[in-house]
């Protein structure tokens, strides 16, 4: 017996303001009502969770704390942090989207052996786990270079 397609994927449980069909890369997957009004949005003034700050931030102008502007060739290194921080973000909003699809189908009236076997077979949680290992482990040793270079 074959298993419902959106019943495999790891994509986030559809409700106001997202596409059932986008997948956690899509950004049809986080826009409310179109790319015009979430830019507005994000105009409009600092965004509130930390998820979408830490996603946001190679989009926003950054303030350099006194201390870092002493260290030569610090621009490249800071880039370089701040892809490592958005890419942790995103894998952990992945696992994030895993655990809530696993939550909406389990509270599905019915649910069937199929479902919960898909779930347990989901590879794809395991690369994001992968890749927010990986991830992180890139970020701190950045940090650490950064903070041998601070006098």
């Amino acid at each position: 017996m074959s298993v419902p397609s959106e019943l495999c994927a790891s994509t986030p449980v559809a409700g106001p303001g997202l596409d059932p069909t986008a997948t956690p890369s899509d950004p049809r997957a986080n826009a409310a009502a179109g790319p015009a009004d979430a830019a507005d949005r994000r105009r409009s003034g600092r965004r509130a969770r930390a998820r979408d700050r830490l996603l946001d931030r190679g989009t926003q102008p950054t303030t350099i704390a006194d201390a870092l502007h002493r260290v030569r060739d610090i621009e490249n290194l800071l880039l370089f942090v701040d892809d490592d921080i958005r890419e942790t973000a995103l894998a952990m909003t992945r696992i994030e989207d895993y655990l809530t699809h696993t939550m909406h189908t389990l509270d599905q009236p019915g649910l069937r052996r199929e479902h919960v076997l898909a779930l347990a077979g989901d590879r794809h949680v395991l690369d994001h786990l992968d890749r927010l290992s990986e991830t992180l482990e890139s970020l701190r040793r950045r940090l650490a270079k950064l903070s041998a270079s601070m006098t």
